[in-house]
């Protein structure tokens, strides 16, 4: 049985049953890291009903375990560089069930609110780590199948764990929907416990600095888009500011720091910048088309609820398998093939929306999701495999926090960046077709029939054809949205080729 002490020679690698136990250790870490925050908001509305959260204090609680995360990750990695991966896992998966019961217990609001913000600090240990840990203990031509492998287990995992958590909850209450994730966790620690070895660790200072200017940077920027998605405003640019100087502030300081949380020397290879650009575009499209197409069923084409969450189960299981296949086939045919490949199928799925009208089927619907959440599947593997071959041996953990830090960044600014464009689109299509009504008034008018105070600016007339024309200008708007966000996946692909040299 492998210890926690300090490891000080070569790095123990793992074969035969430890490595396949290894692989599901780790991809349990990362299956509850995104299986965690999808399985609540599938519940939030009998969570808040049990509790009697406000809707403004529901979204609040839903988003905060996902942003504690992204704020926390960088230091979660540092700090597993410094005491060993192996054992600051452990912290993470025993965290993971100390909180998440806790939310369970909760009595009041406040609680589920100090424990939805311990569930995001733990879960930055898991997928800040899973992903290091594994990159160590493999050798490195074993280490893209192994890769593959964590990320299938985590899709496979992951995938029902919404369903179930729903299932709990409607069986026994809305305190239950919290018990899936401390099994899972339970499951893991025994796992890691027993069969992953514990990694070599640095010999440094630990960067506290460097890692607080991380959090308000990447904080400030997540919470200032989203506060101008509806239209700029001082809080939302001042968030933005402030995230935009912390994040010069960060750099700064880890350049001239003897011990920087993040070695910057990182960014002089063209390989990894490429990796970063490629994870940063496809989960911004990610996250942001998963609402879109969810407001497309929802609230243009008045579909249930279920029926998108119904669609993405066979969906995300595709992508489990198209994550585990992508390991051999960056051995056969390169990382920069697959991950162009991924890039590509996800561009396809976004380009889809193109044609969406009112009465789009909803097998269209399906592919499109399919290839979007597909195409990020294959994006993943080889994007980790080439960020984690440019890591020095001493900042695993960092590099696999950064790789975390922007995937998860880039899936929360997703939705806001989506929202801002979209919405843009759509008061100006509304003004094109109305003659005589403002921006102002168009967004008031829409304000005012889902209940909000806009009264003063439109008269009911001019409410109701604004409302009447809603569900054409929302798909003009979509229409155009998506060949705006085309070009990211564009750009990715375009510096993957140019930066990311073929392997011989």
């Amino acid at each position: 049985m492998p210890d926690s002490t300090r490891v000080d020679g070569a790095q123990r690698q793992v074969s035969g049953l430890a490595a396949a136990m290894t692989v599901v250790a780790m991809g349990l870490g990362y299956a509850i890291s995104i299986g965690d925050p999808t399985s609540l908001s599938a519940n939030l509305s009998l969570v808040s009903a049990g509790l009697g959260i406000t809707g403004s204090t529901a979204t609040f609680v839903a988003s905060l375990a996902t942003l504690t995360m992204a704020a926390t990750v960088l230091s979660a990695g540092a700090l597993g560089d410094l005491y060993g991966m192996r054992r600051m896992y452990l912290v993470g998966l025993s965290g993971a069930v100390a909180f998440s019961a806790l939310a369970a217990a909760s009595p009041v609001p406040a609680v589920l609110i100090l424990a939805r913000a311990g569930v995001g600090v733990t879960l930055a240990f898991l997928i800040g780590l899973s992903l290091a840990i594994t990159n160590a203990v493999f050798p490195p031509g074993r280490r893209a199948a192994a890769i593959a492998a964590y990320f299938g287990v985590g899709y496979a995992v992951a995938t029902p764990m919404p369903a179930i958590s729903g299932a709990l909850a409607h069986a026994i209450g809305w305190r239950a929907c919290f018990f899936a994730v401390p099994v899972v966790a339970a499951v893991g620690l025994l796992v890691t416990w027993r069969w992953v070895p514990e990694t070599v660790r640095a010999e440094r200072r630990l960067d506290l600095p460097g890692m607080a200017l991380f959090a308000v940077a990447l904080l400030g920027l997540i919470f200032g888009v989203s506060r101008i998605e509806t239209g700029f405003n001082a809080v939302g640019v001042t968030a933005i500011g402030v995230g935009l100087a912390a994040g010069c502030a960060f750099v700064l300081q880890e350049l001239r720091t003897k011990d920087p949380a993040l070695d910057m020397r990182v960014f002089r290879s063209g390989r990894f910048n490429a990796a970063v650009t490629a994870g940063v575009m496809f989960n911004i499209v990610l996250g942001g088309s998963m609402v879109l197409l969810a407001f497309y069923l929802v609230t243009i084409r008045k579909e249930s609820h279920e029926l998108f969450g119904l669609l993405l189960i066979p969906a995300t299981a595709m992508a489990a398998v198209a994550a585990t296949s992508a390991g051999p086939a960056a051995n056969r045919f390169g990382p920069r093939t697959v991950l162009v490949t991924g890039l590509l199928v996800m561009l396809g799925g976004l380009l889809m929306l193109r044609f969406f009208d009112l009465d789009t089927t909803r097998t269209t619907v399906f592919v499109t999701a399919a290839l979007i959440v597909v195409g990020g599947a294959l994006v993943t593997t080889p994007q980790a495999t080439i960020m984690m071959s440019s890591a020095p041996p001493d900042l695993g953990g960092a590099v696999s926090a950064v790789k975390s830090a922007v995937n998860e960044g880039g899936y929360s600014l997703g939705p806001a960046l989506f929202a801002l464009v979209g919405i843009n689109f759509f008061l100006t299509d509304t003004v094109r077709d109305l003659s005589g009504i403002t921006r102002a008034e168009a967004r008031e008018a829409l304000l005012t029939a889902h209940g909000g105070h806009g009264a003063q600016l439109v008269n009911p007339e001019q409410a109701r054809l604004v409302v009447d024309q809603a569900p054409l200008n929302a798909v003009d708007a979509i229409h155009t949205l998506s060949l705006v966000m085309a070009f990211g996946p564009i750009i990715a692909i375009v510096l993957a080729l140019w930066l990311i040299k073929p392997d011989r």
